[in-house]
């Protein structure tokens, strides 16, 4: 008989336990939609943390270094009116301190044909948090996403202060 009393005062330890940890294992594995495409960004575009690598399918510096955000390496044939999550325009690079470029990010663009209708941003990332700005010198949405070099304002902000100023 004590050993039933033993094995059930366990058992009425162990019950609770057990759906604390399956809630804990839900809250891990619950991602926002847009968490599961920077996901799906970051796979899509790892091969291109060498910047050769971008080079050899046609990226080139459009920029020179941009303060707080680093080199814009383009490929033109991807710039049209689509946003495709996984075929970023642009790769961006900034160099580290021994000045070997590290890609630290993508950028999206869209053109605009007119400037003084420009309509409403892309749809990009599921949900409301990426922010498409519009370059009115370039005549063309634009969204930065800091997926490797994190931004401490936040993935979808245009500059990112951890990149530096260049000096």
């Amino acid at each position: 008989m004590k050993r039933a009393i033993k094995f059930l005062s366990k058992l009425l330890l162990l019950v609770p336990l057990s759906f604390l940890f399956l809630a804990c294992e839900d809250d891990e594995n619950e991602m926002e939609a847009w968490e599961v495409e920077i996901n799906q960004l970051k796979a899509a575009t790892s091969k291109y943390a060498d910047v050769s690598v971008a080079e050899a399918e046609g990226f080139f510096d459009v920029s020179g270094f941009v303060p707080n955000m680093g080199h814009h390496y383009l490929l033109p044939p991807r710039v049209d009116n689509t946003f495709e999550l996984e075929k970023p325009e642009i790769i961006l690079y900034a160099p580290n301190e021994n000045g070997i470029m590290e890609f630290v990010g993508v950028e999206y663009i869209t053109p605009i044909e007119d400037l003084d209708n420009p309509g409403s941003p892309p749809e990009g990332f599921t949900g409301g948090l990426d922010e498409w700005e519009i370059n009115p010198n370039l005549s063309q949405w634009q969204l930065h996403v800091w997926i490797v070099k994190e931004n401490p304002d936040g993935i979808f902000k245009t500059h990112n202060m951890a990149i530096g100023d260049g000096k």
